[in-house]
């Protein structure tokens, strides 16, 4: 029975890192696109249902696989890190909305006197593999390497901020404006597709230690190095 139990738990974490660890593609695949400010949206939508479906289909299994035994402590932080995988799943899904909704109203011909393009497309593969080397990290129960997805996530930060910085300092037309100010909107959803990956690895951690431990308070911006 509890062999039975252990079987389905590896099924549906099996589930959740394959849908997660393929959004690591799907980031890649934007990053192109970003370039050339064309396709993408259905790409993007496409994703997004996998991933609801995904989260709803794990919550459930959970929930009745769980009602069924009697489970020990490590079974409860697998059975608890698993529902955190299908919630950020879910919350992945809607950055991925909010990034196709911007790439849509993109027009080819936009002027990008910022080059805050190449900028997003840095982003999007930043964020492709910090979400794969976390789903890795999960996989291999590795505490030590998952606390280095939280430095990794500074170079996000950096370039989210760089984009910011970048459009208040604008001088442009309102087309020149309208286009930065979409640029803006996808960099914070890149920022927060990283918090969700070191997020999850953070479960991995709390698998191996039975400890929740915060690499760093996303709801807090990181203090910025003073200029002289």
């Amino acid at each position: 029975m509890r062999e039975r139990f252990a079987d389905e738990l590896a099924a549906i974490e099996q589930q959740l890192l394959s849908a997660l660890d393929g959004i690591g593609r799907v980031l890649e695949s934007i990053a192109e696109k970003i370039l050339v400010s064309t396709g993408g949206p259905c790409e993007l939508a496409d994703a997004s249902l996998q991933l609801r479906q995904v989260s709803r289909n794990a919550d459930e299994q959970l929930v009745a696989v769980t009602a069924q035994q009697a489970p020990v402590a490590s079974d409860l932080r697998l059975v608890l890190s698993l529902i955190q995988l299908a919630h950020h799943a879910s919350l992945i899904a809607n950055q991925f909305e909010l990034i196709g909704e911007q790439l849509e109203q993109l027009k080819p011909d936009a002027r990008d006197p910022q080059q805050s393009a190449r900028q997003l497309s840095l982003m999007s593969e930043l964020a492709g593999r910090q979400m794969r080397a976390a789903t890795s990290v999960f996989a291999r129960r590795d505490a030590t390497s998952a606390a280095q997805l939280d430095r990794q996530d500074d170079a996000l930060d950096r370039i989210n901020r760089h984009v910011f910085e970048a459009t208040h300092e604008l001088d442009g037309d309102a087309d020149d404006r309208e286009l930065a100010f979409r640029y803006v909107l996808i960099a914070r959803s890149l920022e927060r597709i990283g918090d969700n990956a070191v997020d999850i690895a953070e479960q991995a951690v709390f698998l191996v230690t039975a400890e929740l431990q915060e690499f760093s308070d996303a709801s807090h911006p990181k203090p910025r190095p003073a200029h002289d």
